[in-house]
């Protein structure tokens, strides 16, 4: 798995990347009869072997809680965070995704992104309806506004699931959304 991950970190960097968002829930999944304190401890010890290489590449792999419903290993910041300090490795970072946060946190997002600013590298804004910001029910503003205030400029990426409404018009409106939400948040 180390070596996997190293071959595809460095693919992300040939091709001018220099960040992996760590989700795949299904293949990180425990294994029958290990406990998550020895999914947690293998975990780390993968991510220890090729995270140093990976720095040489300028590659980050950012950790993404999931929700139990997608996977029973790392489902909040808390555990993501708890890893991360497992691995303690600088280029290891913390992935938050608002639809997870939404279906596994107790806390406000906004809460949640200012508490770990400091080791956020990568952020999804999606819905829990699984299309785009301002396609949903969730309200951004309060989000946006949270990742404003902590200077995060870090990547911000749509993961749109369903793609019914097409692609280009998910996009399209995604962007105007966040542009226009943003524009309103910074009070301009």
């Amino acid at each position: 798995t180390a070596e996997y991950l190293i071959a595809l970190g460095e693919a992300c960097a040939d091709l001018g990347g220099d960040v992996m968002v760590f989700g795949s829930p299904a293949q990180r999944s425990l294994q029958p009869g290990m406990t998550r304190e020895q999914a947690y401890a293998n975990a780390a010890d993968v991510f220890r072997m090729c995270l140093p290489r990976l720095a040489d590449r300028g590659v980050r792999i950012c950790m993404e809680p999931l929700t139990p419903q997608e996977t029973d290993f790392v489902n909040t910041c808390a555990d993501a965070v708890e890893l991360i300090q497992m691995v303690d490795q600088p280029n290891f970072c913390l992935h938050q995704d608002v639809k997870a946060m939404v279906g596994a946190e107790r806390e406000p997002i906004p809460v949640l992104i200012e508490r770990h600013a400091d080791i956020l590298g990568h952020f999804h804004v999606n819905d829990t309806n699984r299309l785009g910001p301002g396609m949903g029910e969730t309200d951004f503003r309060p989000i946006l506004a949270a990742l404003v205030r902590v200077g995060y400029s870090g990547w911000v990426s749509v993961e749109a699931f369903d793609v019914g409404p097409g692609i280009e018009k998910i996009a399209r409106d995604s962007f105007a959304y966040m542009q226009e939400t943003l524009r309103q948040v910074r009070g301009a």
